[in-house]
């Protein structure tokens, strides 16, 4: 995650015309834009619908898929690395990232020393 004075950053894992699954950096919007002393900006609403904490032992990984839901992820400690149509990022504890590649191609992930993320169950009307 990187932030400005407008707001967090996140990675965003989606699908493109053609089925392949595609990274953009997401910006939610934040309201106000920019708050004063004592209040908070806020971003819209993800509706959720469960959450569980994964842990990927050192060398561990998936092969290239879909996810089977949208989820928020959340990485605890550790780094994965995930690809999608020969693009890869390196996700590092404090990093967020939207998956909404749940159908098409999908990606594939792997951690070369271990990671523990908190996966976040999205319904699949959520606002992003």
């Amino acid at each position: 995650m990187t932030g400005t004075d407008t707001g967090p950053t996140f990675i965003r894992l989606g699908v493109d015309e053609q089925g392949d699954a595609r990274f953009v950096d997401w910006r939610p919007t934040m309201r106000p834009e920019h708050p004063g002393l004592h209040e908070l900006s806020v971003s819209d609403r993800l509706d959720a619908s469960s959450a569980v904490v994964v842990r990927g032992p050192a060398g561990g990984g998936h092969p290239t898929q879909p996810e089977s839901s949208r989820q928020l992820v959340v990485v605890l400690s550790g780094s994965f690395d995930i690809t999608a149509t020969g693009e890869t990022r390196t996700v590092t504890a404090g990093d967020v990232v939207l998956v909404e590649d749940t159908h098409g191609r999908g990606h594939s992930s792997e951690t070369h020393d271990g990671a523990v993320a908190l996966m976040i169950a999205l319904h699949p009307a959520s606002n992003a």
